[in-house]
């Protein structure tokens, strides 16, 4: 730089001119009152608590000088560019204090570039070491002093240059060195800072500490000289000791639910927006809930490895406004990122029987109907029969459908469901928020057809609402950088079921909870639910809810390995939903479903005696069968999980077998037509004389 003015000297006027020329062809500098620099965007929870910076390559926060201390301000200046104040975008006098001190040092030692040029060399030109572009450079250094002030020009060029280790802007760098934010640094840090600059890959505290003391000393003397700190405020700062707290990994806090987030945003507004834009968003999360989701999940993880178990998810949404306060994936996201919440589609067995229920109790059953549960085969398009069977390998006989879902019968809900119709079941579920392709085949109301743990939640959110469907949202607010308003996610509730039908549905899943297989979810308040275990035990769950909060627990492997026969949903997932409701509700004062009244539909008298089944004999016992169990033929599936694996319903063996399977098709089946329903309950419980409910 220093020898710039010797050569435009000796430049004859046409090379001149085609200097003039070629800076015609620069970029004007009054694009800058426009320019917009690279921003991280921002994740909180839904108190306020940063969970997660944003950004690519550039981490950048941009903030107003007026927020930049006025130490860290001299100390940049006195660093770089003593002459600020005085100087109109190149400075003559640094430039000759400089070819004086590298022509005496026989090299480059001091540089004579001022803030201004740094930052048209940052905003508009490449980083090469021609004569060309420090003739540009100084060029349009001239240019910004003629347009800007000085205080926009000092605010720019700390807001955009890079301090090492992926921060850019001062806000950034405060927050990678000391943790903190830029408003909150001292003298000494400050001066730390302006020193980095000097080579933020060299002279990284980090990297280099000696070298990073070494160039805050020199800060400091450099302001002392120029009158920027007294002598005092000069020695104070030379002995405060400086911690820093590690370079960021640019790991998220919470990365289950950040990752899910991320992934949202980026299809719906684009990478370029979430990570350069400065966004604001504001999320459904409450990170202490979150935390202890996940300690406690991993936690039971760990203590059910005897049953084989090894992954689990968790989510839990707040069904009135569809906010999801909890969402974990998985026991360890550095292990494996796959979102076992979100992605993994898996069988949801019982659980899915709710769905089933509304469908009857819409269509005018009652929770007092009796159905008789007893071994049936029906016969499929195929040519097979498909013979349902109950956990215990025991059948009850006549029974009404509030102890059947109580006790997870399997054998009522298949003919529950083929009295109702299994579109129409499909339906219920889809209304209520299911997302998934569901089989329309038999054993679909044992849940046999796979969805997500995010789904069944979402589904069992809609029933604590009293049938009011509300999306679920991860995020319930977005700003842009200039607070701009680009999302707001509240919603109305759209009704989706009658609401009879889901308070009597909902009273029912109470009962699972009192006296059912969900006995161990109890929370001493009241709470409703269901357990699941698939075929063979491969998967178990339980999802419930309260007014406030429905929560869903899975567990199971990845490679869809079978766990211990002992394996049921209400033996592992109650236990961990309950402890976290526990916990989530311990400031919540405890509410109670509304009232279920008079269901409005009518039974047909023909409903169920239209339909006939293959009655067929009682099977021998089978001891490995796990409770709340889908009893099907086991069906070979891969080793991983598989969005793509058709449902099947395996076709029924003629011989018998000990493992859970479909039952034999004897030789000589018997059609037998299904006693007409009656509204008295077989069981020791009081019913309702002229309804028939509980």
């Amino acid at each position: 730089m220093a020898g710039m003015f010797v050569v435009l000297a000796s430049l004859g006027a046409g090379a001149i001119s085609g200097l003039m020329a070629s800076f015609s062809q620069l970029p004007g500098v009054e694009s800058l009152r426009h320019y917009v620099p690279v921003e991280t965007s921002k994740i909180y929870d839904c108190k306020g608590r940063l969970i997660a910076n944003v950004h690519g390559e550039e981490n950048r926060v941009v903030i107003p000088l007026r927020d930049i201390p006025m130490a860290l301000q001299h100390a940049v200046i006195a660093m770089e560019d003593t002459d600020f104040y005085h100087h109109f975008g190149i400075n003559p006098k640094g430039i000759t204090r400089a070819a004086l001190v590298n022509v005496a040092e026989g090299g480059r030692v001091e540089g004579a570039s001022t803030l201004t040029q740094q930052l048209a060399k940052n905003l508009f030109l490449d980083p090469s070491r021609t004569m060309k572009r420090k003739l540009a450079e100084a060029w349009l250094a001239i240019q910004i002093e003629r347009h800007y002030s000085k205080s926009t020009i000092l605010e720019m060029y700390l807001n955009q240059v890079y301090w090492g280790h992926n921060a850019y802007g001062v806000e950034a760098a405060a927050q990678n060195y000391f943790g903190q934010s830029c408003r909150e640094l001292s003298l000494a840090q400050s001066a730390v800072l302006a020193g980095i600059l000097r080579g933020p890959e060299y002279y990284s505290p980090y990297r280099n500490p000696q070298g990073a003391r070494h160039l805050q000393q020199l800060v400091l003397q450099r302001m002392l000289i120029s009158g920027f700190i007294n002598k005092n405020q000069y020695r104070v700062a030379l002995k405060e000791p400086l911690r820093h707290p590690g370079v960021s990994s640019y790991s998220y806090k919470v990365p289950w639910f950040t990752a899910t987030v991320i992934r949202q945003l980026t299809e719906e507004y684009g990478a370029e927006l979430l990570q350069k834009g400065g966004l604001r968003i504001q999320s459904t999360l409450d990170l202490d809930l979150q935390l202890k989701a996940e300690a406690m999940l991993n936690e039971a993880v760990k203590r059910n490895k005897p049953y084989n178990i090894h992954q689990a998810a968790l989510v839990a949404i707040e069904p009135r406004t569809g906010y999801v306060r909890a969402l974990v994936g998985g026991c360890d996201f550095n292990k494996s990122k796959f979102n076992r919440a979100t992605q993994a589609l898996r069988p949801p067995g019982s659980t899915f029987k709710p769905f089933v229920y509304l469908t009857a109790l819409s269509a005018g059953f009652k929770p007092g109907t009796v159905m008789v549960d007893e071994p049936i085969s029906i016969p499929t398009q195929v040519g097979e029969y498909y013979s349902p069977n109950n956990y215990d390998n025991r059948f009850r006989g006549p029974i009404t459908l509030q102890r059947a879902l109580e006790s997870s019968i399997n054998v009522v809900a298949v003919k529950l469901g083929v009295a109702v119709g299994l579109p129409a079941v499909i339906k219920t579920a889809h209304t209520l928020g299911v997302i998934s392709d569901l089989g329309e085949n038999l054993s679909l109301p044992l849940g046999t057809s796979e969805v997500t743990p995010f789904e069944m939640t979402a589904a069992y959110a809609t029933l604590a609402n009293d049938g009011l469907r509300v999306t679920p949202v991860l995020v319930s607010r977005i700003l842009d950088r200039n607070g701009q308003v680009l999302l707001d996610a509240k919603q109305k509730a759209q009704r989706v079921c009658d609401k009879e039908a889901v308070r009597h549905v909902v009273r029912m899943m109470e009962g699972v909870i009192q006296r059912g297989t969900g006995t161990a979810a109890g929370i001493g308040r009241p709470a409703a639910g269901k357990t699941g275990t698939t075929s063979d035990a491969r998967d178990v769950w339980f999802v419930g809810f309260t007014p406030d909060l429905a929560t869903g627990v899975w567990m199971g492997n990845d490679d869809n390995s079978k766990l211990n026969y002992s394996s049921t949903g209400g033996t592992l997932c109650a236990p961990l939903w309950s402890r976290f409701m526990r916990y989530a509700l311990r400031n919540t004062k405890a509410t109670g479903f509304p009232t279920p009244g008079r269901l409005k539909g009518q039974l047909r008298e023909n409903a169920i005696q239209a339909l006939t089944f293959t009655k067929t004999a009682s099977p021998a016992s089978n001891n490995e069968a796990p409770m709340d169990s889908v009893s099907l033929e086991p069906i070979d599936r891969p080793g991983k999980v598989d969005r793509d694996r058709p449902n099947r319903i395996a076709p029924a063996r003629r011989t018998p077998r000990p493992a859970p399977a479909m039952r034999a098709r004897p030789e000589r089946p018997a059609r037998e037509t299904l006693p007409k329903p009656e509204e008295a309950d077989l069981e020791p419980i009081p019913l309702d004389e002229d309804d028939g409910t509980f």
